[in-house]
């Protein structure tokens, strides 16, 4: 098992050194931006994950206000549609 760790540290040390492939990041530049994210915060992986879901909702919350801003032009001119359709469309959506 020791002759493993020391292959194992050996190819890596290898990767490190190796110049990386245009427009790649270089071998462990993930770990090392994690490892620097979790020092800069309170220290644990918890903080890196909540700021990242607070983003993806700022996101979401901005995707959807786009959608409604779009959408209210259509709303003046709308009517509702004919009871056939509507039952058909709302057995649908249940159904999904």
């Amino acid at each position: 098992m020791k002759s493993f760790d020391d292959k194992w540290q050996e190819c890596a040390a290898h990767a490190r050194r190796a110049e990386p492939p245009a427009g790649q990041a270089p071998f462990g530049f993930a770990a090392r931006v994690a490892a620097r994210a979790l020092r800069s915060e309170s220290g644990s992986s918890e903080s890196v994950w909540l700021r990242f879901a607070v983003r993806c909702l700022a996101g979401v919350l901005v995707l959807l206000a786009v959608c409604a801003v779009l959408e209210l032009p259509h709303l003046a001119g709308a009517h509702p549609l004919a009871p056939g359709i509507e039952n058909a469309v709302a057995a649908l959506v249940w159904t999904l």
